[in-house]
């Protein structure tokens, strides 16, 4: 996220909360095949690992 100049706050529009958003980022929380395509999007990235 750093390298991209994204905060926690961009990832709102993916995980909903700011609580989500903390325990995905504290590795409490798992991420979903839905929000990991979210997230590929956000970063510009693929997500070929839901093949």
């Amino acid at each position: 996220m750093e390298t991209s100049g994204q905060t926690a706050k961009d990832l709102l529009p993916v995980f909903g909360t700011r609580g989500r958003v903390s325990e995905v980022l504290s590795g409490k929380r798992a991420i979903s095949k839905e929000q990991a395509k979210k997230l590929a999007s956000l970063f510009r990235v693929t997500a070929d690992l839901f093949i």
